[in-house]
């Protein structure tokens, strides 16, 4: 039997919420979860992320590797180097941290555990359910994703920006379009 991990992961402060949910293997990094959120959300791994307490204050888990130029990159676990099982815990209550991608943006995810199960499949990750389409990168954080939303409901640019520039850039994008089949052949392989 082999040993895996589900979690449920949503961004905060977005109503409807923007969910996913998968299970990853028992054994996996906190770079293997930040590689499983980004394909399951489909971003793009642009930018720097971290895994926080999720207190928002809590001290740092786990990250990318930064250049030594950031003044925090020592204090800074390595995401590589850092299990999920070190963290998540039988005596963690409630078994969560915050995911933040995008330090401009700031899209802060929570990252629920949901349970640990065992099964005689094995794989390396599973994306099993979701619902609403990620934001693009580089839109602007909740605001921006507020304002895109605002756009394509009233075909007018709250900023007074050129609506056929902001119409060009978000492409074929809309925020309630999910596709589960699609996400999931690229996430499972």
């Amino acid at each position: 039997m082999a040993a895996y991990c589900e979690f449920d992961v949503s961004l905060i402060a977005i109503k409807p919420r923007i969910w996913r949910r998968f299970q990853l293997a028992s054994t996996a990094t906190f770079d293997h979860l930040h590689r499983a959120i980004q394909a399951a959300f489909g971003w793009e791994s642009y930018h720097l992320w971290e895994f926080c307490a999720p207190d928002r204050h809590g001290h740092v888990l786990a990250g990318a590797e930064q250049d030594v130029l950031f003044l925090d990159a020592e204090e800074t676990p390595d995401a590589q180097q850092v299990k999920l099982a070190e963290y998540f815990t039988a005596d963690l209550s409630p078994p969560s941290c915050e995911y933040i991608y995008d330090f401009g943006d700031t899209w802060i995810h929570t990252v629920k555990l949901v349970r640990r199960l065992s099964v005689a499949e094995r794989f390396h990750r599973r994306l099993l359910a979701g619902e609403r389409a990620c934001p693009p990168e580089d839109s602007g954080g909740i605001g921006g994703y507020a304002r895109l939303v605002e756009f394509l409901e009233t075909g007018a640019d709250p900023l007074g920006d050129d609506a056929a520039e902001l119409a060009e850039w978000i492409g074929d994008w809309k925020p309630d379009r999910f596709d589960f089949d699609a996400a999931k052949r690229i996430f499972d392989r």
